[in-house]
């Protein structure tokens, strides 16, 4: 019986969003290790994969250890919608690795032959807290959009990975 009063009990504690907020916006960040590379070279690997990885990829700023560029994504939908993810991510190496950041996200809707519509990330993390269809809508946005990053971010990690492998033989 308990066991049953807990199961009922679960979805009242459990979030279906898995997008990574904070304060209210889209934000990914996080370190990734390399061993036995320096620097230069992780930077080197970064300038490399990068371009490949993003769609639409510009670069904002760039230094002798960081990339700050700009890119989107382009999500699933029927003909007559566009969605777009627009979005800033910077590296930065270091001797152990680099770090990562996703920010900047904003939305574009735009149906066929119309305007386009924008919104920022906290407009749409926002629409979680109405009633609705939009609700659901919404989560489906929202989850979509952290596949699209946690594959970004699993690429990225894998090509760097890879260079290492294929360095070393």
């Amino acid at each position: 019986m308990k066991f049953l009063f807990a199961l009922l009990l679960l979805p009242l504690f459990s979030t279906s969003q898995t997008v990574h907020t904070k304060d209210g916006n889209i934000l990914y960040e996080g370190k990734e290790k390399i061993t036995g590379v320096s620097e230069l070279e992780i930077n080197n690997r970064i300038q490399h994969i990068l371009p490949s990885l993003v769609d639409n990829y510009q670069i904002d700023k760039q230094s002798a250890n960081t990339v700050r560029a700009r890119g989107e994504l382009k999500l699933k939908t029927p003909f007559n919608i566009i969605r777009t993810v627009h979005y800033s991510i910077e590296l930065k190496a270091n001797q152990n690795g680099y770090e990562y950041l996703i920010d900047s996200v904003s939305f574009t809707e735009q149906k066929r032959g119309e305007k386009p519509d924008t919104k920022s990330s906290k407009e749409v993390v926002d629409n979680m807290g109405k009633q609705g269809a939009v609700v659901g809508e919404t989560e489906r946005l929202l989850n979509e959009t952290d596949m699209q990053f946690q594959k970004l971010l699993a690429l990225l990690r894998s090509g760097m990975r890879k260079q290492q492998i294929f360095l070393k033989i």
